[in-house]
């Protein structure tokens, strides 16, 4: 697994260069679950047309029904106590530099944030927000986003407080969206052009990165035979590389 100090560098290259998708193809020749793809989250519209990719770390927040109290009679595979101290907020908990995920319990109605946590972790040096829950202050937090530099992306929104329903209880936990595991330091490819977050296990990066351009010459090299006029099947056999992991 690639040391800490390579990891920026490596996720700035990618970021440079490939796409989501680029980088789904290549965890799916990997045999990573769900080819590392997050599905049902959108990034928020803001006014700036153009759209960016961010491939950073991972940090993650775990919110639990507001009566979770460490019962034994609610989802036993909560930790009792939270991880958060009393005198903190979860927001002054996630390091700079990262994309925090959070969580929240399925068949609320509530939002998880708004703009003013927004707000807190675009100054502490976060590089966005992928919830998996709803957001609200949605003109707002669209202006936050406005330069790009910090992302915001739901699975939809709500006018209703986080406190209406739930509470943060636990960072740098396990988390399981979908059919992906996300873990703290794993690396989230957010890209606004796809319309994709992918998720990339750290111990993975390394050889993510080595097929990177692989797979893209390929995808590249069956596009221009097609633009030719070859079809799909000839252009696709002609490139194994791409055949293999489209077959």
């Amino acid at each position: 697994m690639l040391p800490d100090a390579e990891v920026q560098a490596v996720c700035q290259s990618i970021q440079k260069t490939y796409t989501a998708c680029d980088v789904s193809d290549a965890l799916l020749k990997l045999k990573v679950p769900a080819a590392g793809a997050v599905v049902n989250i959108a990034p928020i519209r803001r006014a700036d047309v153009s759209r960016r990719r961010i491939v950073a770390p991972v940090s993650t927040v775990l919110y639990v029904p507001k009566s979770y109290e460490g019962s034994s009679s609610l989802p036993d595979d909560l930790p009792h106590e939270s991880n958060i101290p009393k005198d903190n907020h979860w927001t002054e908990l996630s390091p700079p530099g990262t994309v925090v995920v959070i969580q929240q319990p399925q068949g609320q109605m509530c939002a998880l944030i708004g703009d003013i946590i927004a707000t807190g972790l675009k100054d502490r040096g976060v590089l966005g927000v992928v919830a998996a829950g709803r957001i609200r202050d949605v003109a707002s937090c669209a202006a936050i986003c406005k330069d790009g530099e910090f992302q915001m992306w739901s699975e939809g929104f709500s006018a209703a407080a986080p406190s209406l329903e739930i509470k943060p209880w636990m960072v740098d936990v396990p988390l399981q969206l979908g059919a992906v595991s996300v873990q703290p330091g794993d690396i989230v490819c957010a890209d606004e052009g796809d319309m994709a977050i992918v998720v990339i296990p750290r111990e993975q990066l390394e050889q993510t990165l080595a097929l990177l351009p692989i797979l893209k010459r390929a995808s590249d090299a069956v596009t221009k035979e097609v633009e030719n006029g070859m079809s799909l099947f000839e252009a696709t056999k002609k490139h194994p590389d791409f055949y293999s992991n489209h077959k």
